[in-house]
């Protein structure tokens, strides 16, 4: 490393690092990074050999305290294990609308409740969810595969030796938990979308059904338009002809 160039302290390291990491990262994470630059790269660098992890949790305390101050929408949060900037919760409404643009839609209350299931009772096979569910659940399993909330996490001993499915750490990143012993925050979301569904449901069933117009009380109603008249069959007078 040049000499010219700065060496940040333990504080906006810890930050640079969370910030630019694609998933949450513990204080072991970034001691062993700045271990691994420190041995790599050697120089300066090397001020950060025996980093404690006393320091690094001290330099989060710091930045969160920093955080709450400035009150700049964001936060240091605690997620999936590790550490993550989050938004602000007040910030949300807006958040949620700008980026809805070309977004998938939400996942469907079936889709939820085999979620939470999978979740509460994992590592679960997908005929211990059917029993749950009493419905057939290969399309949603599919689909939270293909989302990354679910992950084939090993094989019943049961016959044919059946997946077995847990929940991933981007399930934890995307609901805000610590760890799955936070689970029971779940029960809220899972009541939001059964009382949406309800509304949808009472707003679908109070639209009224065509009906044909009934006349009104003492009015005759019009009299039904006659058939047009059958006509007669021809005369088989030529063909009766044609045969003397």
């Amino acid at each position: 490393m040049a000499n010219h160039e700065e060496i940040p302290d333990i504080k906006r390291l810890v930050g640079s690092l969370v910030f630019g990491a694609n998933r949450s990262v513990t204080a072991k994470d970034i001691r062993r990074c700045l271990q691994e630059v420190a041995e790599i790269e050697g120089g300066d660098t090397q001020l950060f050999t025996e980093v404690r992890l006393q320091d690094i949790e001290q330099a989060v305390a710091d930045l969160r305290n920093d955080l709450e101050r400035s009150r700049l929408g964001f936060s240091l949060a605690e997620v999936a294990g590790g550490l993550r900037y989050q938004t602000d919760p007040a910030c949300g409404r807006w958040l949620r609308h700008m980026l809805s643009a070309g977004k998938p839609a939400r996942l469907s209350l079936p889709a939820l409740e085999t979620l939470a299931i999978i979740a509460y009772r994992q590592p679960i096979g997908k005929s211990d969810i059917e029993g749950i569910r009493g419905v057939n659940v290969d399309h949603i399993i599919k689909t939270l595969l293909e989302v990354q909330l679910v992950r084939i996490a090993g094989r019943s001993e049961l016959p044919g030796r059946p997946f077995l499915y847990g929940t991933t750490q981007l399930f934890l990143e995307h609901f805000g938990l610590k760890g799955l012993k936070d689970l029971g925050d779940m029960e809220p979301l899972l009541a939001a979308a059964r009382e949406e569904e309800k509304a949808q449901n009472a707003k679908s069933e109070s639209e009224p059904a065509y009906e044909t117009p009934k006349p009104e009380s003492g009015v005759e109603p019009a009299p039904a338009p006659a058939e047009p008249p059958v006509p007669a069959p021809e005369s088989a007078a030529p063909e009766a002809r044609a045969s003397e």
